[in-house]
């Protein structure tokens, strides 16, 4: 009997994009935010947009404060 193929796990260009990008935190927020506006992540979801956005702004804060 063959073996069931098992769904690869959906990467999302957003996580990648923002995972091997250098830069500061508040430099990654600015290309999200211009990509986001040019429609750049139409098929990512809103409440994952949401959720990076808040975590950059997060890290952004923190490393003003360093």
């Amino acid at each position: 009997m063959p073996k069931k193929k098992e769904p690869k796990a959906r990467k999302r260009i957003l996580e990648t994009l923002l995972r091997k990008m250098q830069g500061t935190a508040e430099q990654k927020l600015v290309l999200l935010e211009k990509l986001s506006a040019a429609c750049a992540f139409a098929n990512e979801s809103a409440a994952d947009l949401r959720k990076v956005e808040n975590t950059l702004r997060a890290f952004a804060a923190i490393e003003k404060g360093s």
